[in-house]
């Protein structure tokens, strides 16, 4: 059992920060994550009643045989057994430091003068749509890092392992903190997957930011994310899912703010996937991808201006998905795994480049965040060259045909996190922001400096996660 939750901790919550874990295994009490309750309910609970029905059975056992067994010692026993899973847990999840996060979330809100001064009131920003509307492509690539290229070419490994991806981001759009290909801060509240969402998309971070009113879960419905803003200019919006879209509330956001989710049992109920069907966490890339092509071709062959999302999820913590594309050439599968989702997304944008409607589209590929390192499996640093690879850590991104110029030096030697980048993909797409920010997020393409420049990592992340009358009325 030591063992199985060890096991457990390091696939579903790896350290990467006391806090994070706080929220994801809260997955925030007004929120409706089934899923998590039911990973804790099968990873603990479960098999400790198992435990406890074996040590029944063995007494049974034993008085039937008529041999004695001192039953005190056997408690005893299995009791300190207990006692050695639990310190694993305490460990492993760092729950010492719960309260402390808990009262942070819970505690009267403040007016912040961070927010004051820094958070940009979207209801108050002066949009203006450009002529012609550009379709646009959203892809998050789950945990995908600019770190996993070569340090030749900005990463951090001695091979580059996402070849095509680096390619793309040298021949199109790659905002970048050198002169490399580069990518975004992974700040508290932005580091895993809704977090993810939510920071990019709204420019704000996830500070148990979901409701529940008469049993209905809202995310965030006073914020503006960059689908409320697409939507209110005729967009049809999908976002495609491989897995349950209840997964730590990704519905509540995603529904919130205008899109439609296709997921797996979405694509199930239409006939896109058996019934029976279920590998990883519901179905891999490769299926995502072939069932995307066939509803952006729809969606194209509409003639009406189109937001498509979509998530991937063969490079998810700890090892991945290794599916029968993927190559065998490294001792780490996740370097194998990593390896094939770059071909997959390489033959994806070669696809889409092909289409009669690519001319009016733009693609943008992102990290939903950073890989998530535990002990044990740090792959990244277990294989680099440098001494130092945590610092160098950034989300991917590349910007295919934008439908505004941006020259090589708006796109180097900038420091910028999740927040700025919806600011920055609208004005990519040739909307204009009246002062180039939105929320917390502050666009690239206009120079002004976003929060990581002007008050620096540890700050923002302070100032952030900190419960704030502002960030309670988005809610």
């Amino acid at each position: 059992m030591t063992a199985f939750a060890l096991r457990w901790c390091r696939r579903n919550y790896p350290m990467q920060s006391p806090r994070t874990v706080y929220f994801v295994l809260n997955s925030d009490i007004s929120g409706h994550d089934s899923n998590t309750a039911l990973s804790i309910l099968k990873g603990f609970i479960i098999p400790g009643l198992s435990l406890y029905a074996v040590y029944r059975i063995i007494l049974l056992i034993l008085h039937k045989k008529g041999r004695k067994i001192e039953v005190k010692k056997l408690f005893i026993s299995v009791c300190g057994y207990l006692a050695v899973v639990l310190v694993f847990i305490v460990i492993m999840l760092k729950v010492w430091m719960y309260p402390v996060f808990s009262y942070e979330v819970n505690k009267e809100p403040v007016e912040s003068e961070f927010y004051a001064e820094n958070y940009t009131d979207p209801a108050c920003v002066k949009i203006t749509p450009p002529e012609n509307k550009r379709n646009l492509i959203l892809i998050f690539m789950e945990s995908m890092e600019s770190t996993f290229a070569s340090v030749e070419d900005g990463g951090v490994f001695e091979e580059n392992l996402i070849p095509e991806l680096t390619k793309l981001a040298e021949e199109n759009v790659n905002f970048s903190g050198n002169e490399l290909v580069g990518g975004g801060y992974n700040l508290e509240g932005t580091s895993w997957t809704a977090a993810g969402l939510i920071s990019k998309m709204a420019a704000v971070p996830y500070f148990s930011p979901f409701r529940n009113e008469n049993g209905r879960v809202t995310c965030l419905p006073h914020a503006a994310a960059l689908t409320d803003i697409l939507k209110e200019q005729g967009y049809t919006q999908i976002f495609a899912i491989g897995s349950e879209k209840q997964f730590e509330n990704r519905d509540a956001f995603l529904e919130t703010h205008g899109m439609q989710i296709h997921d797996i049992n979405w694509y199930k109920q239409n006939g896109f996937v058996p019934q029976d069907y279920k590998v990883f966490w519901g179905f891999e890339d490769k299926k995502l991808f072939e069932i995307a092509k066939t509803e952006l071709d729809e969606l194209g062959k509409s003639g009406k201006t189109f937001c498509y999302g979509m998530l991937t999820v063969d490079t998810h913590f700890p090892y991945g998905y290794k599916c029968p594309d993927c190559p065998n050439i490294y001792k780490h599968q996740m370097m194998n795994v990593l390896r094939c989702a770059d071909n997959k997304i390489a033959d994806l944008v070669t696809w889409i480049k092909g289409q009669p409607w690519y001319d009016n589209t733009m693609i943008v590929i992102i990290g939903d965040h950073c890989y998530l390192n535990a002990p044990k499996n740090n792959f990244i640093a277990e294989n680099s060259p440098l001494s130092d690879t945590e610092s160098k850590r950034r989300f991917l991104n590349i910007i295919i045909n934008p439908a505004v110029n941006i020259s090589e030096d708006v796109q180097k030697n900038r420091q910028y996190s999740s927040y700025d980048i919806m600011p920055t993909v609208l004005e990519c797409m040739g909307y204009k922001i009246e002062g180039g920010s939105i929320a917390l997020g502050r666009s690239l393409l206009n120079g002004c400096k976003t929060l990581v420049e002007e008050y620096g990592e540890d700050t923002v992340n302070a100032e952030t996660m900190k419960r704030t009358a502002q960030y309670e009325r988005l809610k």
